[in-house]
């Protein structure tokens, strides 16, 4: 059976000649045109795009596979009709080609990050805390105000209660509520059931509890560089930002998922992550 490698290559950088040399020596390439994807909007959107033939060209140089061409809409449904085994990225417009051109095709996908499209845009992982601490080990009394602020919560969904103890030991804590009154949701419904979780975070009438506590210690002018917080739930992406921005130099967390960049940023501001055993 023909072995063949196709995929949308917008830029080049070293994740795509690590992916080709993995899964494109010595077989053809096929590089995903325009007029296969012109209906996708997101990719529309894509500034960084070269020119399929530009990128064909750059890559047929390198003498990785046997073979660069661009996938046209012809060219697809003639590839179909030799039926050969395929392997792409694992990303949203590989999922639709597949589905329009190759779904009688032996199809494999590989999960490496190349870009931020869709699927990964809104996939939920499992937070990497530096390590994992029994409840004796945590500050009780971060972990107590932080648990006992989620039960204030009355948001339906989600009880997120957050402790911060600064730089003077002073402890504040605050818990997710709704806006502009914390029953709103109970009155005219909450927009984030219209969506998956994960999903569309920024529209929603919930302050987090953590941007709750930063924006209460700048009003109050309590300096956050170097305190310590606790969270039940592990921050959403802007969350995360703001802990990162503040200073925060160790977040407890208990449970929870990570999403797009959050653990990123945290890692890269030098937060210590630290997982509490529930």
């Amino acid at each position: 059976m023909t072995e063949v490698v196709v995929a949308y290559v917008p830029v080049l950088h070293d994740g795509y000649r690590r992916f080709l040399e993995a899964h494109g020596a010595g077989k053809p390439l096929y590089l995903l045109g325009p007029e296969i994807y012109a209906e996708y909007r997101p990719l529309a959107k894509d500034i960084r795009s070269l020119s399929a033939d530009l990128v064909a060209a750059a890559i047929e140089s390198w003498g990785v596979c046997a073979e660069v061409s661009v996938l046209t809409e012809d060219r697809a449904r003639a590839l179909a009709e030799i039926g050969p085994s395929i392997v792409l990225p694992a990303e949203d417009v590989s999922y639709q080609v597949v589905g329009r051109f190759f779904e009688r095709c032996e199809v494999s996908y590989d999960t490496v990050f190349l870009r931020w499209d869709k699927t990964k845009t809104v996939q939920l992982l499992q937070p990497s805390p530096v390590r994992r601490a029994e409840l004796s080990e945590v500050w009780e009394e971060l972990r107590v105000a932080g648990e006992q602020a989620a039960l204030d919560s009355i948001d339906w969904w989600r009880q997120v209660g957050a402790a911060i103890r600064f730089g003077d030991g002073a402890v504040r804590v605050a818990a997710n509520s709704h806006h502009p009154h914390p029953l709103s949701a109970y009155v005219v419904g909450d927009p984030r059931s219209n969506f998956f979780k994960g999903v569309h975070l920024g529209l929603s009438t919930v302050t987090h509890a953590e941007a709750r506590l930063i924006a209460e210690a700048a009003r109050a002018g309590a300096s956050s560089q170097g305190a310590l917080m606790y969270v039940t739930d592990f921050p959403c992406p802007p969350c995360a930002k703001l802990i990162a921005a503040a200073g925060v130099s160790r977040l407890y967390f208990r449970d929870g998922y990570a999403v797009l960049d959050g653990q990123d940023v945290l890692d890269e501001a030098g937060v210590e992550v630290i997982q509490v055993a529930s």
